[in-house]
């Protein structure tokens, strides 16, 4: 018979310090200390009909806001959370997540997405370059959503999603139904991961449309590549963000090259761009090294130069301690 699901707890403690010199904010410490802080809790089992039926949910430590004094904790501490069915046909899975464009997307290769340029982790808040991503879909983060993924065949896989409010987690007892404006957010993607010869080749596409409230419709589309032999991998990704309202095409993309020395050191040089007529244009570079001390303990350095039309340059140096569990 079925075994009852018993709930596995995972997460991270990622914390960094940088010496910043950020030309377009002049107030700005020049020390910069950062973490991201996850509890994630999952779960699964599998039916005497074979079907397996799973839960994941994380919960965020987070900085208080300014103002605030009650600690790590802010208003949203929930991040991914959702149940799944998963048998032959696929996954079926409801709750809040990422768009499944941006769930199956692939970037450049990087030793590690701390401090990266295509990443979620702290270059955008010291940086006057700011956030950027090549992943479609990224824009509206977790949403309450239906979502489905294939099988894998032959290495070839793709997802659907469908949001009925775009950006919008269903948390503390209510649902989409309780919000007012239509706000629908549909995302496609597909991916390839296998071998061509001796090298692993790793590609991806993706597509997200969004109808907002407004009347507008945004659409982002992206692809990204990684080849992969000998322990060097070289790729990088590309998307558009493209509004129907007469509003300028933003363009963003990401480039690099990566190689595992061993098992332990990883390094990695990155450069991306963000181009956009009459806004300001911005370029990223990074150099990056990854050293495993043991599993799932990692030290992360990294070097970066930022710039933009309007010389807004940023410098800085990190370093990081990543303890993943």
């Amino acid at each position: 018979m079925a075994e009852p699901i018993s709930i596995a707890i995972g997460g991270n403690s990622f914390w960094g310090i940088a010496v910043v010199d950020n030309d377009a904010a002049a107030e700005t410490d020049d020390i910069a200390i950062s973490s991201d802080v996850e509890l994630n809790f999952k779960g699964s089992t599998v039916l005497d009909s074979g079907l397996e039926i799973g839960v994941r949910f994380e919960l965020e430590g987070e900085e208080a806001s300014q103002g605030e004094e009650d600690g790590e904790a802010n208003g949203d501490q929930m991040d991914e959370t959702y149940a799944y069915v998963e048998g032959s046909f696929g996954t079926l899975r409801i709750g809040n997540d990422d768009a499944a464009s941006y769930s199956m997307a692939t970037t450049a290769p990087y030793a590690s997405f701390i401090y990266g340029i295509n990443t979620p982790y702290w270059s955008g808040s010291i940086s006057s370059g700011g956030w950027h991503w090549t992943l479609p879909g990224a824009w509206w983060g977790d949403s309450a959503s239906i979502m489905y993924f294939s099988p894998s065949i032959n290495g070839f896989q793709f997802g659907v999603s469908y949001a009925p409010e775009a950006g919008r987690e269903v948390r503390g007892g209510h649902g989409t139904g309780d919000m007012s404006e239509s706000n629908d957010l549909i995302s496609i993607g597909a991916r390839y991961d296998g071998a061509v010869g001796d090298a692993g080749v790793a590609l991806s596409v993706g597509h997200a449309s969004n109808d907002t409230p407004g009347g507008a419709t945004i659409t982002e589309t992206g692809a990204g590549l990684q080849v992969s032999m000998a322990g060097v991998a070289i790729g990088g990704a590309y998307l558009t963000t493209d509004t129907d309202d007469g509003s300028d095409k933003l363009e963003q993309m990401d480039m690099g090259i990566s190689y595992s020395v061993d098992d332990s050191l990883s390094v990695s040089a990155n450069f991306g761009t963000r181009r956009k007529d009459n806004a300001v244009d911005t370029d990223l570079a990074r150099l990056l090294a990854n050293y495993n001390l043991g599993p799932g303990v990692n030290v992360v350095g990294a070097l970066g130069a930022d710039s933009n039309i309007n010389d807004e340059d940023t410098t800085f140096a990190g370093i990081a301690l990543a303890v993943s569990f």
